[in-house]
Order: C-alpha cells, then structure tokens, then sequence
C-alpha cells in the first residue's frame, strides 16, 4: 500500500489518508479479501497520530466501505458494528480519538444511562467465518448491546461476533446478607 501525504496541504492529513485508501481499496486485491495494515502500523508508517489514523478509517468504515476487526497480530477475535440512533446526528466525521461517550454527552447532548446485553452461542457463516479467520460451522459468540439515554429512548445498538477461543465473560454477584 502506498499512500502520500502532502503535510504542507490545507487539506487535513486524516481526509488525505481517507481518500488514498478509498483509492487503494479499489484494487482487485482488496476486493478479492487483501487486509489493510492495522490501525496502528499505518500511522507509524505515515507519521502521524493514531487519532488522524482512526479518523480516516472511522469515516471508511461508516461509509461502509472497511469492516472493523480487532485482534492481535496472528489474527482477529471479534467483528464488530455500532448503528446509532439518527436522531443523534453523527456523522462520521467526528474526532474518535475521545472516548464515544464523550463524544455523545458534549458534542451531541445524549446522555448514555441503561445498556443491556445478549449473549447466544452461534455457528459461524460463510462470511462470519472469513472474516473471523474461522472455518464455517465454528462456533462464535454472539452479543448484542441495547443503550438508552435517561428517557428510555435508544441511542445505540451494537452487535458482536466473537471467536469462542478467544472471549471469556465474567460475571460477578454479591448478596446483601
């Protein structure tokens, strides 16, 4: 992958960034499955800060043109995706290097209180599987997150896909005696 930036240029690093990867993706290597660096071997790579990084890829992935993976080096352990309420008004376009919260409370007014989450035991897909780096039928967890502001009203829902080899869940509970 080779991207050039112009640190002279009036237009912002993460939109320079943004737009050569839009380029690049286009390639048939890309499309046939070819990953990207990561997050941060890119921004090392590029010299700059892993926010301007992750602001470029955060508006790729909201325009739905990259998927979002996190894992290690050797391999990814969970695909994950957020949708947002519209009445919110996000963007894409927001600073991510803030935690998402804040980002909610000060710049859009909503405030996070309630989150509920389900967790079911699955059998990967075809697609699960490929991005996952599974081979279809493996097991996966599956958890989903409800998140409402003070009213009740809902403000995200996300979903997660986990490699059942890689997610341990805890829960802890005290009596009152």
């Amino acid at each position: 992958m080779f991207i050039n930036l112009n640190y002279n240029s009036h237009t912002p690093l993460y939109v320079q960034i943004e737009n050569q990867i839009r380029d690049e993706i286009k390639n048939p290597e890309y499309k046939k499955g070819k990953k990207l660096p990561n997050e941060v071997d890119l921004a090392k790579l590029l010299g700059v800060s892993r926010s301007t990084m992750r602001q470029a890829i955060n508006k790729l992935v909201y325009d739905g043109l990259l998927v979002r993976l996190r894992g290690s080096a050797d391999r990814p352990f969970v695909y994950f995706i957020s949708y947002f309420n519209p009445r919110i008004g996000l963007t894409g376009n927001e600073d991510f290097s803030r935690p998402l919260y804040e980002i909610l409370e000060k710049d859009y007014h909503t405030v996070v209180k309630l989150s509920k989450e389900e967790i079911s035991a699955r059998l990967a897909d075809h697609s699960l599987a490929d991005k996952l780096e599974l081979k279809p039928g493996e097991p996966v967890l599956k958890r989903m997150r409800f998140v409402y502001d003070p009213g009740n009203r809902p403000v995200e829902w996300n979903v997660g896909y986990y490699r059942a080899d890689s997610f341990v869940y805890t829960i802890e509970s005290t009596r009152d005696i």
